[in-house]
């Protein structure tokens, strides 16, 4: 008996830690904080990008609590699981309690009630007393709701109630939260998270994912057809958009043309544009002219290289940029030509004809900059999303019937006075939002008492 009674203790103990107001507290303000982390502390990225900003020591601390990769954590996962557990047991704990108020409520309206009531009124009627009850029991279910009739020793006792609903609206919000919490520990253990850059032309089929020391085969491929960057006329990026094509076993499954906010999705996986750059050196085209309309010339540069411009000269290209004075994209460049000091100086892609002003043999034009780019890639799978936008829907009704619904009861009261008039009682209570039942108890106060028997 004695060993019994001490497992029955410890099992108490447990189940009180696992109810307990202090333990939610505890884990809310733990994911507040490790939100606050995972926010302040990129999370996911190449060690490289971490070793610009931390140093060896911090990096090697930030590692073993898995700073680096928060939310896919033991210690994270631990704290999703408590505070899940948590509100399970709570929700069993004191749902039982509530259903049976609702389907077992108190019909008859004894002294005791009635002096714990807040809305209690009384007046007396001519008439007898089952004839009343009868026009009450209508008058009632016209003002309030159709009410229950019970007859104890001779009083009569009518009971209607709304919004019984509420009352379980909390509990709703609980299992919404626990539902999107399975789907957040679903997401966390079966999905994933990665950034691939993939040049143009080229294709990946491994992601890496927990800042580069993991790979995720997708099982299928994706390419880069291309990538194209338009400007503002400051040279700051204006829009940009990758291309991407799927393929399976050997074929193209998939095509689309991506941009932010507008991913490509394919069995799961999400490829969101995420970012771009250049793959490499850049080239740009220059035509040569004569100034004459005979034959032209186009040559492509190089950095670093000389273009030889036959029966001419040497010509390279030594700067480029984006927005040359308000005039659009420039290309700065050095001719050499034989038996001359080089010359420097700078052509505008907006104005073709602007190097005639040199009065030369030729005349150079800038044709545009051609640069290869990587388009970068944020890949991502979470089985739980589902289920998460489950509990999200969910959550809104639950807190719709706990904060805009309310248990409102009202009881009646009839029995034989003294003088042989029959003595009315009146009272009404309210979970909530006590102000607007007050205003509807005294409009049901007043069509009580214009009752005719």
């Amino acid at each position: 008996m004695a060993d019994a009674k001490h497992a029955e203790s410890l099992m108490d103990r447990v189940w009180k830690f696992f109810t307990s107001l202090k333990l939610a507290i505890f884990v809310i303000i733990f994911l507040a904080i490790a939100s606050i982390i995972g926010t302040v502390i990129e999370q996911n990225q190449p060690l490289e990008k971490y070793r610009q900003i931390y140093t060896d020591g911090t990096i090697r601390l930030f590692e073993k609590l898995s700073l680096f990769d928060m939310y896919h954590s033991w210690w994270f996962l631990l704290l999703l699981v408590l505070f899940t557990v948590n509100l399970i047991c709570c929700t069993v704990d004191r749902l039982p309690r509530v259903v049976r108020i609702v389907r077992n409520p108190k019909t008859t309206l004894d002294e005791n009630l009635e002096k714990s009531l807040g809305f209690v009124d009384r007046w007396k009627k001519k008439g007898e007393l089952a004839a009343l009850a009868e026009t009450y029991r209508a008058a009632m279910g016209g003002a309030f709701a159709r009410p229950r009739v019970t007859e104890n020793s001779g009083t009569f006792h009518l009971y209607a109630e709304k919004g019984v609903a509420s009352r379980f609206g909390v509990y709703v919000t609980h299992i919404s939260i626990i539902i999107i919490f399975l789907g957040a520990i679903v997401g966390n253990v079966l999905g994933f998270k990665g950034y691939a850059n993939i040049v143009e032309g080229e294709s990946v089929r491994r992601i890496p994912t927990r800042g580069g020391t993991n790979h995720v085969d997708l099982g299928f491929s994706v390419r880069c057809n291309k990538f194209w960057v338009e400007y503002y006329p400051n040279g700051q990026p204006k829009e940009y958009a990758s291309d991407l094509s799927v393929i399976e076993n050997g074929r193209e499954v998939l095509r689309k043309t991506i941009e932010v906010n507008d991913p490509l999705q394919y069995k799961g996986v999400w490829f969101y544009q995420a970012s771009y750059g250049p793959a490499g050196a850049s080239t740009v085209t220059v035509t040569v002219s004569n100034p004459d309309g005979g034959q032209r010339e186009t040559i492509s540069l190089s950095p670093g290289r000389h273009a030889e411009i036959s029966g001419y000269g040497k010509i390279s290209a030594v700067d480029y940029r984006p927005d040359f004075q308000g005039l659009g994209p420039a290309l700065l460049v050095v001719l050499e030509k034989p038996g001359t000091q080089p010359a420097q100086f700078w052509l505008l892609k907006a104005f073709p004809e602007f190097d005639r002003q040199r009065k030369d043999t030729r005349y150079l034009s800038f044709a545009g900059l051609n640069e290869i780019f990587f388009t970068g890639l944020q890949v991502a799978r979470d089985p739980g999303v589902n289920i998460v936008w489950l509990g999200c829907a969910l959550m809104v009704i639950g807190i719709i019937i706990a904060f805009f619904l309310s248990h409102q009861r009202l009881w009646i009261r009839l029995s034989r006075g003294g003088d042989g008039r029959v003595e009315v009682v009146l009272a009404g209570s309210t979970n909530k939002n006590r102000l607007a039942f007050e205003k509807k108890f005294e409009k049901i106060q007043g069509d009580m008492k214009a009752v005719k028997p």
